[in-house]
């Protein structure tokens, strides 16, 4: 079954969103950002043919945090087999690892650490930095002062005395692997740049806004499920039932979802639920979704038509 929309109801659920949830005042900014405006919203939304659709400050840079996990698991992805990435995460029977309670992601650190190549942190970050580049199709910059309150966190924490003592496995020097890891942390993109993120992986590894070829297309269905799995911090389950996104968030107040084939979405707005996913930008998420009754678990084929 196929299903056709007209764009021009795509960009008005994206206004209407922005305009029933811009004056809500709710959630918290995270500790690590305190100078961010909670009254900061964006909605962005590109499809797989560079069309670009946006309200509100779309545009406004913030932290990724944690949203750098999925083009770190396309890296790994292109450099690895899943059978061996499942292995080297531990999260196989075979091969099974504690992890330590720290101040970041340990997953991650141990992510960053399995990157090609290995000891050398210039040519590794290199690697990281424009693969993120090519995946969004315009530089995320920097935070260096939220970087340097990540480096001060893992050095008060004890974090590479605590990893010592566990016993968990990285596949890279502990400091080096730390490090990269909160430099992706730090990394700050607009909503549009998320959303066009999104949509090179819904269109398979081709950006829809520079039409280079950033990975092999047979990936993308790994990185949707493992986004779809994991959800929003602490939100999976009831996020995927609700909206039919895939999706994935970070403690700077973003969310950027991806809808195979079609487009990727996201939202912005620094106000955290307890649960720790921006509140403004899940409910403006959800809203579109919604208002369009469209799903990745549908059967329908959704097209969206530009002269309607």
């Amino acid at each position: 079954m196929e299903r056709i929309i007209g764009l021009s109801k795509l960009q008005a659920a994206i206004d209407e969103a922005y305009k029933q949830f811009k004056s809500e005042s709710c959630g918290t900014v995270d500790s690590h950002i305190p100078d961010a405006d909670v009254n900061d919203f964006g909605i962005a939304a590109v499809l797989t043919d560079g069309t670009q659709l946006a309200a509100g400050e779309a545009g406004k840079p913030f932290a990724m945090g944690t949203i750098a996990k999925v083009p770190l698991l396309e890296l790994l992805l292109t450099q690895h087999s899943i059978d061996d990435l499942l292995k080297m995460s531990g999260r196989c029977e075979c091969k099974k690892h504690d992890k330590p309670s720290i101040a970041v992601s340990p997953h991650g650190i141990r992510a960053t650490s399995a990157v090609q190549p290995v000891g050398d942190p210039d040519a590794k970050w290199d690697l990281i930095i424009n693969n993120i580049i090519d995946l969004i199709g315009t530089a995320p910059e920097l935070d260096d002062n939220l970087y340097k309150k990540l480096k001060e966190e893992v050095e008060t924490d004890g974090t590479i005395d605590t990893i010592a003592k566990t016993g968990y496995f990285l596949y890279d020097d502990t400091a080096l692997a730390i490090d990269l890891y909160l430099r992706q942390l730090s990394l700050k993109a607009s909503a549009m740049q998320l959303a066009s993120m999104g949509a090179t992986i819904a269109a398979d590894g081709v950006n829809p806004l520079t039409g280079n070829i950033v990975y092999d297309g047979k990936i993308s269905q790994n990185i949707v499920a493992s986004m779809a799995a994991h959800g929003p911090h602490k939100a999976n389950k009831g996020w995927l039932v609700a909206t039919g996104l895939p999706a994935v968030s970070g403690f700077g107040g973003g969310i950027v979802g991806v809808f195979p084939g079609l487009m990727g979405i996201a939202a912005y707005s620094p106000g955290l639920t307890e649960k720790g996913y921006s509140a403004k930008a899940a409910e403006a998420l959800r809203f579109v979704m919604n208002k369009l009754d469209i799903s990745v678990f549908g059967s329908a084929h959704i097209h969206f038509d530009k002269n309607k």
